[in-house]
């Protein structure tokens, strides 16, 4: 039973919810990034890059030897260097006000996590906020039944982290909570200030 909940684990990486947030919204609103190659640009930053910490674990000194932990920290540097690249890239390319609110939301999460882990030293779960966070935003951009489909997603994601004690129920809940809430700082930022 416990190779299920890992294999949950590994399928539902925070990563492969950008992909799938980033391929649903260009199927059904092209027009929000501007052309083909910023959605490949948004794969790259948001998935591929981050995705590479994990084979690269092995070969790099300092995080080789270190276990989950070790793996954990480095996906953080990862994600947070493809999000600040991404983020500089739809901003200098000045794409449409929807792609940028998308890697906002990622950089801002990307932050609070960070903020959480290294200030408040809370653990707080990136793969319940990397689910959250796209099911927020497919709600946000009026996207209901791929976020309906996403959001039943959650549960398994919990299930499978708490039974792989990977996390823990407030871990998952400070994760969860944190994309909802820099969705609304994100909006904050576009729409009135």
């Amino acid at each position: 039973m416990n190779k299920v909940f890992l294999f949950i684990r590994v399928i539902t990486v925070p990563h492969i919810f950008a992909l799938l947030l980033l391929t649903l919204v260009y199927i059904v609103h092209p027009q929000y990034f501007a052309s083909i190659w910023f959605l490949l640009a948004g794969i790259l930053f948001l998935t591929v890059l981050p995705l590479l910490a994990y084979p690269l674990q092995k070969h790099i000194a300092r995080y080789k030897d270190r276990g989950r932990e070790g793996q954990r920290k480095l996906a953080m540097i990862f994600s947070s260097l493809g999000y600040v690249l991404g983020t500089a890239v739809v901003f200098i390319f000045e794409t449409p006000l929807q792609l940028r609110m998308i890697f906002v939301e990622y950089l801002l999460c990307g932050i609070a996590i960070l903020v959480s882990d290294k200030v408040f030293k809370l653990k707080a779960s990136g793969h319940a906020c990397g689910i959250v966070g796209p099911v927020a935003m497919l709600i946000y951009l009026q996207m209901y039944i791929p976020a309906i489909v996403g959001a039943l997603l959650i549960i398994p994601v919990y299930v499978s982290s708490i039974k792989t004690k990977q996390h823990t129920p407030t871990q998952l809940i400070i994760g969860s909570a944190i994309p909802i809430i820099m969705l609304v700082i994100d909006h904050l930022i576009f729409h009135l200030l």
